[in-house]
């Protein structure tokens, strides 16, 4: 891996945009603003190489983003492998999904890979850009003044060990971008709320084996919840298994080896044990933060700082990079960057552009991983089965995964398709009051999955109100 440009001495530098993180927002926004002509300081706490168990599939919607921002050359030379879609399996019955083709009938994909080998990629590309200088350092705080922000205080990494004193810098520029990731320590200052944790990501490798589907990401549909398999290298297959309420280290493993490997594939199950005696358990929580409303001028949110969903769907990376690119795009007409009023009107477009896209992804995120659990079986067997029927019944949400065709109305259309499917499965072949009652609760639990995320995207109004005023929901 090529050797990341960074600098040291900043104090005498006029900047633009100072970005706070190099990870896949922070790098992918401090490239494309130099690009268009910015002075870009950004700001990494450790510019070595990351290791972290998600972050490592990207949807073709990610992939076209990426594309946009001229940066598709980092999918490269990582030993990246292609996704053409995914296969979803409940005990020995599986249902393969593809990708929507493009309009010349070609072939659509999307790219699995080690995160930390990307995240190298993007930041040499962002450090190659003449007007992109690269800090290594730990930012602690905002600078403001009246209510405005003007920069950041940070920590200078020391250049040895055998440094001693701690120097702290202060930078300042016309507009400050926080890309600090799901664990920011700058959201609470800019933000009311905090995100919400919903379960847990345990993630191990396993090797010398196949996935039934090659080059597809991989759900297996398991008590409590899901769990997602797909290539990161050649011979490395990422297992990430999802837990509720994850256990104490310490019965950690014997909870995997007990309740998760039995429920696997035989054809997996000796692998994960394999690796389940010899390898490191990595554990990463998966969190929701619906996007809010940032009252301070002078600064932006961008990537996980600002807007996450569960990670099941592999969608993060294509809201983030699509939030870069339409940034980018809106900024660069901007001729004064502290100009309040002028950064007001791109914030309020931005926010606009990026709902379709943004809200499309969350709401799938949050209401897939929902009907995925073995909380909602019903729902859990209907989603499987209106899959199955093939044709739109498969194409339609699959495309909405894709992150290529984003319209939350075609979403809502699908859930509440499968719903009526799973009450026709129940209701027939004579509608009993036991049966109705149990098609009534299935309506009921469809309802209380989407509307709350609907509502938190600030989408599809009619549709919560139509909800609530059939007693479908009390959320």
């Amino acid at each position: 891996m090529e050797d990341i440009s960074f600098v040291n001495e900043v104090d005498n530098k006029n900047f633009d945009i100072i970005v706070v993180g190099a990870g896949v927002a922070g790098s992918a926004f401090a490239y494309s603003m130099g690009c268009k002509g910015k002075k870009v300081l950004c700001i990494e706490r450790d510019l070595s190489e990351p290791d972290r168990i998600v972050g490592e599939l990207m949807q073709p919607g990610g992939v076209k983003a990426l594309r946009e921002l001229g940066m598709e050359e980092c999918l490269e030379g990582i030993d990246s492998s292609l996704v053409f879609g995914y296969g979803i399996f409940k005990q020995n019955k599986g249902v393969k999904l593809a990708y929507p083709k493009d309009k010349n009938g070609g072939i659509i994909n999307g790219f699995s890979f080690h995160h930390g080998r990307f995240i190298q990629k993007l930041r040499f590309k962002a450090s190659s850009c003449e007007n992109v200088f690269m800090v290594e350092g730990t930012v602690n705080a905002l600078i403001e003044e009246n209510g405005v922000v003007l920069g950041v205080k940070y920590v200078e990494s020391k250049k040895s060990k055998d440094e001693q004193n701690t120097i702290i810098k202060e930078v300042r520029a016309p507009l400050t971008i926080v890309c600090d990731g799901c664990f920011s320590n700058l959201r609470k200052s800019l933000i009311q709320d905090s995100p919400q944790l919903t379960s847990t990501f345990v993630g191990l490798i396993i090797k010398g084996v196949q996935l039934p589907y090659q080059n597809h990401g991989h759900v297996f549909l398991v008590d409590p919840a899901p769990i997602l398999m797909y290539r990161i290298g050649s011979d490395e297959i990422r297992v990430l298994v999802d837990i509720p309420k994850c256990p104490s280290n310490n019965e950690l493993r014997e909870y995997l080896e007990k309740v998760t490997a039995p429920q696997l594939p035989e054809s997996l199950r000796e692998s994960f044990l394999t690796a389940l005696k010899t390898d490191p358990l990595k554990k990463m929580p998966n969190s929701r933060l619906p996007p809010n409303k940032i009252s301070k001028p002078g600064v932006l949110l961008v990537g996980d700082s600002w807007n996450m969903r569960h990670p099941l769907t592999g969608s993060g990376m294509t809201v983030c990079l699509s939030d870069v690119s339409i940034l980018t795009r809106l900024l660069a007409n901007v001729s004064d960057l502290s100009n309040k009023k002028e950064i007001e009107n791109v914030v309020a477009k931005f926010v606009q552009e990026r709902r379709p896209l943004a809200a499309t992804l969350n709401v799938l995120a949050g209401a897939l991983y929902k009907v995925f659990s073995a909380s909602n079986e019903h729902l859990r067997k209907a989603c499987l089965g209106y899959l199955d029927l093939g044709g739109e019944f498969s194409a339609g949400p699959v495309a909405l995964l894709s992150g290529l065709k984003p319209k939350p109305q075609v979403l809502a259309m699908h859930f509440f398709a499968v719903a009526f499917y799973g009450v026709l499965k129940n209701i027939l072949p004579f509608p009993t009051p036991a049966r109705i009652r149990r098609c009534y609760q299935i309506l009921c639990a469809a309802s209380d999955i989407v509307v709350p995320l609907l509502r938190s995207e600030g989408v599809l109004k009619y549709l919560t109100t139509l909800c609530v005023t059939l007693r479908l929901t009390n959320q």
